[in-house]
């Protein structure tokens, strides 16, 4: 007996006498006094309503419902086991008992108002059967327990499904109607964080359990979802084919009628977004805010203030966006994880699982119900102690073999008789052989009675047929998780039997189109729906659905062309592309030569369609501020589109992908036509980073190639201007293109795109730099990942905790933090896998070691007997990242102590006999390490979990210089090189070939590495310079040389010697060595240049800091009218009409200028057109800092404890002023010059007024109190508006994005401002910049 759910309601409006309504009602209405006589077979109705402790009281309609439940309460009182049934009917009671009150309400709208007619009509129904039923039980006593069980049951999961239908629509109603009044400013912050597209419950194809399956199942986590004593989190543990996700989804729509679902989120394996762990919480956080009222008025606000935490680890994820929310809300809801083993993890133990053991206990009114697969990681995470203890688990594979067996065969019967009732002529079928059989073969697996309906049903062939073929494979039960997958067994052979039949014995001419649909379906890193299949492919979508509707049994597969079609069970790729299980080769799918095909198809559509501003997008906005941003790119950017621009990279697969010219020359087109548009694309769809991941593939797959220069340079933009090309889709051609350098091959290509909001008057540099990314940090220790991907960095300790920062190694984005009490970090190592990293602590010494994608610290070990004699000189995980390896020196002794890794403990300690050199590795389950005895070197190897001493590998001689007095700098153990140092000389010796490989002399090395194949060897030196070498077959060579900041530290070279990374106490710079766009390297890359712009805004006098040249540049042109040679250091100077003032030293120098025509290189002793001065008074210092006024009359100058106005004519000094505040910083007049202000490096600002007195003529500074505003627009001001914020944003006078300045372009300080333009001065590019903006 199935009631149907209820319909969806008519748009025209029912009134109150709508006639069907009235029958419904009457249905309900008869019989319904609730008094029926007594009979001496059994009890009567009337008797019956005292078995409840239901309120008699209740809604028209419902009383009569509420007396049978209480009769069919009394019946089984007599039963063995009546309590579960009484249970549930005395819930539903209580269930009706809520209705009913609701009912008694008006329904206040026209769709209420049908919900409740469609729910008297179901309850009218089942009246009648529950009547029916009762006659029969109290007539027939004993009663048949199997047949009346299921048939009560039956009645009573109608009556909850009826309930729960109404509940759902009610909540759903609620729901949007909450999200309608959402504010528009919160709805946009809602809106543009980023989430996983349909994950939830409600999206896609899903489907809840048939009803009369799993009851007990259900009802055990229906009964755990309300009862808080029980522990937090519910684990539904199964195999794959064992209908997880199926009871998920009944759960979610059951507690969601109930309005205690907060939040779903389905993995999918399919999606790519569904299956990255780090959309899991941001998703889950946004519909709780969407739900709850409470917890969006704190999430909101706190992702307002900080934007970036949802990219940050998964830890900062939970317990910010969800765990202090519901702390704070004291919300009491339920969540539900579906499907966790479906996620990409590389963790040994789940990381959602680790991130969730860590908080569970803190939000006890929260509840959270998860399935997956007992993978071994899946088990580990809920076998942590935190987690443990807070776990009910449930395994589904375990419920008795009958059970399952009953709930796939009810399956069956429902569906084929659904089918039978449909197709008519199907009397008597299937026979009770034929589903036995069918049961038998399911083994166990839903998912292959699933398969098996949909293959039956069939709207092409006979239901009949299809089951008879079905039924004549080979008789076999395994499945997975008993045995693994081979040909002939069940789904194998369903699978083959499906794909026969749906394309037919003989080979067929589309063969070839069978695969590529199917390769297209198998591998798209992102479901595809058979329009874009088509579109990619070059097929009629005519074509496709055909071969696609023939295997709809084992498929996804809608009504609706544009909707994603996917493998229907996660079984069916596996079996598809494997040779041994899928052995017919007309349907196999080979990844090798299916992947280039839709690489090629992915940038044809690429190159065909897309164009800019694709999603006509305003000017200037970032993407964040664009509130229908995601309606836009679904509008105009289709689904195929999508994909081609996120995807095409996951096609070429990796370097090694064979090279054809029809792929290079594809990729040559889309790089020359379409590449910004592609960015555009990624910007809009907050993909921007995959452009890194996609270029830097494609440059090592076309190194043999002409086009491998214009990918490089494609790299180098994207690289070098990804923060604006990230954030802001319009400012790829307001900022990107125009700030590229001169000879860049975008610019060229893409330039006439190019819309700007600044001209770049002077200073735009030629060619890329070798620096592709900077970033202003203290920074004290770094290291790089094994894998290359990462850099971790540790800050200079300060207040009470440290900081270790990790970084995308292509970009410096910071992608996560982790944060600890105490003193300063030594070291840090990444374990082989880049899955955790050791950081060493001082003050108190403690080694930390903590998990990178959940940012969990997993341990503090606080390592016995360490002091101030002990050195810790070097750290190594071992191959599993389960234990840590330590070198220490104590004393001038040297010991390898191994720990646990998550519990801390002490295991082995090993002396060392000798001088240990460099530091110690892993090599496979093994520890190794070196020592000298200034002889020879030699390796020694143990095993980590192991007491016995370290034994010897091998022992290799060192040249006679290494005798002397030498300073081991590093060691590389798998190519055998050892550099060290000797008389001002560096020495690279092949200890295994006996020979030098490098013999350089260099005064002070330092920071000496090995690329990890040691190609490339590195080393700095005080200069600055660094040095990178290169091997050949004679030896080491010259690369690069590196003019490095000044400041810098250190430096190390990436695992595979493309990359250095520097940094020191001032800032951090990315060097990208091997690219050959890169040509030119500053002398010095943090440079300070003077630059001063005339009254009227059309010169500008610019300088190097105490350099001996100034160019006066006209501000129209931006050509050079002439070249002073002054003959001295330039501290200061400006330019006005045709009259250069300048200073240095003692001495002001000023120039009148030739009035017509340009004069380059004019030398200071030109006469009639020089006159210099001495400034008195004055203390000459090294650091001399000054500035003229905009009359050319005054010279400010600073010195560090005061500051000095000279007149420029005579030299004299006018006043001077002591300044207090440590370090004068650099003086500044206003444009007016009647005020001056000193502005440190730290942004403090001493502001004096410049006062002369009417009749004596002495010049007096006041003092200007630094709370007090100035009157007129100071210096570093615009005086139109303009404003450089800290994250390199120009503004315009209204608050318009005007300029995004990449990092190498901003300032420690402040600009120059002259009117509309704006000097950057203090940048670590090679020339000062000029802009002039418009707005």
């Amino acid at each position: 007996m199935v009631i149907g759910r209820p319909q969806e309601a008519p748009s025209e409006r029912i009134s109150e006498d709508d006639h069907t309504d009235k029958d419904a009602h009457d249905t309900v209405q008869s019989g319904g006094s609730g008094v029926v006589e007594r009979d001496e077979k059994g009890p009567t109705l009337g008797a019956a309503t005292t078995c409840t402790s239901v309120p008699r009281e209740t809604a028209n309609g419902f009383s009569p419902l509420r007396t049978v439940l209480g009769i069919i309460s009394a019946v089984y009182v007599n039963y063995k086991e009546p309590v579960v049934v009484r249970n549930k009917i005395e819930d539903l009671l209580s269930c009706i008992e809520a209705l009913g009150a609701r009912f008694a309400t008006p329904p206040g709208n026209v769709v209420e108002q049908k919900r409740r007619r469609e729910v008297i009509r179901r309850f009218g129904c089942i009246e009648g059967q529950l009547r029916s039923l009762f006659e029969k039980l109290r007539l027939r006593r004993p009663v048949d327990h199997v047949q009346d069980n299921e048939d009560v049951f039956e009645l009573l999961e109608d009556i909850r499904e009826t309930i729960s239908d109404y509940q759902m629509a009610q909540q759903i109603a609620a729901y949007k109607q909450a999200c309608k009044l959402i504010v528009t400013a919160e709805a946009s912050v809602l809106n543009n964080i980023r989430c996983a597209h349909r994950a939830e419950y409600r999206h896609g194809d899903r489907r809840g359990c048939l009803k009369g399956t799993r009851t007990a199942v259900l009802d055990q986590i229906e009964l755990w979802t309300r009862d808080f004593d029980k522990p937090p989190v519910y684990w539904l543990n199964g195999l794959a084919g064992t209908g997880k996700s199926t009871i998920a989804q009944t759960i979610a729509e059951r507690i969601l009628a109930d309005g205690r679902l907060g939040a779903s989120f389905f993995c999918s394996r399919d999606f790519e977004d569904r299956r990255d762990l780090h959309f899991i919480f941001p998703t889950i956080a946004v519909q709780l805010a969407r739900r709850y009222t409470e917890f969006r008025s704190i999430f909101v606000p706190l992702v307002q203030s900080d934007p970036a935490i949802v990219d940050e680890s998964l830890y900062n994820q939970m317990k910010k966006l969800i765990i202090e929310p519901l702390e704070e809300s004291s919300i009491s809801t339920v969540i539900v994880i579906d499907a966790l083993d479906e996620c990409k993890d590389v963790e040994p133990a789940s990381a959602i699982l680790t991130v969730l053991g860590q908080f569970v206990s803190e939000i006890p009114k929260v509840k959270f119900f998860l399935t997956g697969r007992p993978e071994p990681r899946i088990r580990r995470g809920f076998g942590l102690p935190l987690l443990a203890e807070a776990t009910d688990v449930f395994v589904l594979h375990e419920v008795e073999s009958s059970r399952v067996n009953s709930d796939i065969q009810l399956f069956f019967r429902c569906s084929f008789l659904e089918i039978a009732d449909r197709q008519g002529g199907l009397d008597g079928w299937p026979t009770k052989d034929q589903l036995d059989l069918l049961c038998e073969r399911a083994a166990g697996l839903f998912v292959y009675a699933v398969a098996t309906v949909k293959f039956v049903d069939h709207r092409n062939n006979n239901p009949k047929k299809q089951l008879d073929r079905l039924l004549q494979l080979p008789k076999s039960t395994a499945y997975e998780g008993m045995t693994r997958f081979k040909p002939n067994t069940t789904l194998d052979s369903l699978y083959m039997t499906i794909l026969q039949e749906a394309f037919g014995d003989d080979h067929p001419v589309d063969d070839p189109k069978v695969r590529s649909v199917l390769g297209a379906v198998i591998l798209a890193a992102n479901p595809l729906s058979p329009s874009a299949i088509g579109t990619l492919l070059g097929f009629d979508t005519e074509d496709v659905l055909p071969l696609l509707s023939s295997i709809h049994s084992l498929l996804t597969l809608q009504e609706d062309i544009d909707q994603p079609v996917r493998p229907f069970h996660k079984s069916f790729p596996d079996f598809i592309v494997d040779p041994t299980r899928c052995t017919n080769e007309r349907f196999r799918v080979s990844p090798p030569s299916h992947h280039p095909e839709l690489l090629i198809g992915c940038l044809n559509l690429i190159n065909r369609t897309l164009e800019k501003n694709m999603c006509k997008l305003p000017d200037a906005v970032i993407n964040s501020q664009v509130p229908d941003l995601r309606e836009r790119t679904e509008r105009y950017i289709n689904p195929a589109l999508q994909y081609a621009c996120k995807s095409w990279r996951k096609h070429l697969v990796d370097e090694h992908t064979v090279q054809t010219p029809k792929i290079t020359s594809t990729l040559h087109r889309f790089l020359e036509n379409k590449f910004v548009f592609w960015l555009e694309v990624l910007s809009v769809l907050g993909a921007a980073r995959e452009a890194i991941d996609a270029l830097d593939l494609v440059t090592k797959w076309l190194e043999a190639s002409p086009t491998v220069e214009l990918a490089n340079d494609c790299f180098r933009f994207v690289t070098g201007l990804f923060e604006v090309i990230e954030e802001s889709a319009p400012h790829i051609y307001h900022s990107a293109l125009p700030l590229s350098p001169q000879k860049s091959m975008v610019r060229k290509l893409y330039g006439p795109h190019a819309n700007p909001m600044a001209r770049i008057v002077h200073g735009l540099p030629v060619s890329w730099d070798l620096v592709s990314a900077t970033m202003e940090y203290s920074c004290l220790t770094a290291a790089w990942s094994p894998c290359g991907r990462f850099i971790a960095i540790s800050n200079k300790f300060s207040g009470d905790k440290s900081r270790v920062e990790i970084l995308d190694a292509a970009t410096l984005k910071r992608l996560t933090i982790l944060e600890f009490p105490g003193g300063s970090t030594g070291q840090l190592v990444f374990s082989p896998d880049a899955r955790l990293l050791m950081s060493y602590k001082y003050m108190p010494e403690k080694l930390i070691s903590w998990d990178l994608q959940t940012g969990v610290m997993v341990s503090a070990i606080s390592p016995e007997q360490w002091d101030h004699d002990t050195e810790c000189r070097s750290i190594t995980y071992s191959a599993c990242g389960t234990i840590l390896g330590v070198l220490i020196r104590r004393l001038g002794t040297f010991t390898i102590r191994t720990y646990n890794v998550h519990s801390g403990t002490h295991t082995y300690s090993h002396l060392v006999e000798g001088e240990a050199v460099g530091g110690i590795w892993t090599h496979g389950g093994c520890l190794r390490f070196a020592t000298t005895d200034s002889r020879s070197i030699t390796t020694w190897e143990v095993r980590f979990a192991s007491r016995n001493a370290p034994t010897e590998i091998e022992s290799l001689p060192l040249p006679e210089e290494f005798l002397h007095d030498s300073h081991v700098h590093s060691f590389h153990p798998t190519p055998s090189r050892l550099a060290f140092s000797h008389s001002e000389r560096i020495f690279v010796w092949d200890t295994r070939r006996s020979k030098f490989l490098l013999n350089e002399r260099a005064k002070g090395p330092y920071g000496t590495s090995f690329s990890s194949d040691g190609r490339f060897f590195m080393y700095g030196m005080i200069s600055p310079v660094i040095y990178l070498w290169k091997e050949s077959p004679t030896g080491y060579i010259v690369h690069r040389k590196l003019n490095y900041q000044t400041g810098m530290e250190s430096s190390l070279i990436s695992p595979n010697g493309e990359s250095i990374f520097s940094f020191g106490s001032r800032a951090i710079q990315l060097w990208r060595t091997m690219d050959p766009t890169t040509s030119f390297s500053r002398k010095q890359t943090h440079e300070r240049f003077i630059v001063e712009f005339s009254p009227d805004e059309t010169l500008a006098a610019v300088a190097r800091l105490k350099d001996k040249t100034i160019a006066v540049l006209d501000l129209k042109s931006g050509d050079p009218l002439s070249t002073i040679d002054t003959g001295m250091q330039v501290h200061g100077q400006r330019a006005a009409g045709n009259t250069v003032v300048a200073f240095g030293g003692e001495k002001v120098v000023t120039w009148n200028l030739p009035t017509r025509g340009r004069v380059l290189n004019l030398k200071a002793n030109v006469k009639n057109s020089i006159r210099t001065e001495t400034m008195d008074c004055l203390e000459v210092k090294s650091l001399l800092r000054g500035s003229v006024s905009p009359d050319l009359h005054t010279i400010a100058i600073a010195e560090d404890t005061s500051l000095h106005l000279h007149d420029v004519s005579t030299g004299k000094c006018l006043v001077s002023v002591p300044i207090h505040r440590k370090g004068c910083g650099y003086p500044r007049f206003t444009l007016d010059g009647r005020q001056v202000w000193c502005i440190t490096s730290e942004g403090e600002v001493d502001g004096f007024t410049i006062i002369e007195d009417s009749k004596s003529g002495v010049i007096k500074l006041e003092h200007l109190e630094p709370t007090n505003k100035p009157p007129i627009t100071p210096p570093w001001l615009s005086s139109r508006g303009y404003k450089i914020m800290d994250d390199g944003w120009i503004l315009g006078f209204s608050g318009k994005r005007l300029l995004r300045l990449p990092p190498p372009w901003r300032s420690s300080g402040y600009g120059t401002w002259g009117g509309r333009f704006l000097a950057l001065s203090h940048g670590t590019l090679p020339e000062a910049v000029i802009l002039e903006l418009e707005e």
